[in-house]
């Protein structure tokens, strides 16, 4: 399931580079390959979609608040790697995140003040270091 989420991924990546938007509907079915391979590669099905959907509302009351300044596509990306990695790897992920966006914020602001932060490109790029840092024994 991680490869295809990290496919889906760079997939994204290019979109956001090339166009700065995603549409929904490549979003969506995405999203809902990885929910489906995860619901049914689950013990307890019926727990995974509560679970998963409790999340996504969650995502999406953020997605809300946050719409100023994040896109939504980047809320459906999060849930996404959500559903690769679970809630136990979201806090080494989210920290990743929040490293990576920092040197690319201070790159940026060097150069150019109005340059747009394609975020998924970024989130990949977390989403990576989070796969290797857990697949490498640091935390097993």
């Amino acid at each position: 399931m991680m490869c295809i989420a990290f496919i889906l991924l760079v997939f994204y990546s290019v979109l956001d580079i090339q166009y700065e938007e995603i549409s929904t509907w490549k979003l969506q079915a995405g999203i809902l390959l990885v929910f489906s391979i995860g619901a049914v590669s689950s013990d307890n099905i019926s727990r995974y979609i509560i679970k998963s959907l409790a999340v996504y509302i969650g995502i999406c009351l953020f997605a809300r608040a946050l719409r100023k300044w994040v896109g939504e596509a980047d809320f459906d990306i999060i849930y996404l790697i959500y559903l690769t990695m679970g809630a136990q790897n979201m806090y080494i992920y989210i920290f990743m995140l929040l490293v990576l966006c920092s040197g690319v914020y201070m790159l940026l602001s060097k150069s150019d003040r109005n340059k747009r932060l394609p975020l998924i490109p970024v989130m990949t790029a977390a989403y990576v270091i989070t796969i290797f840092i857990i697949r490498g024994g640091v935390y097993w």
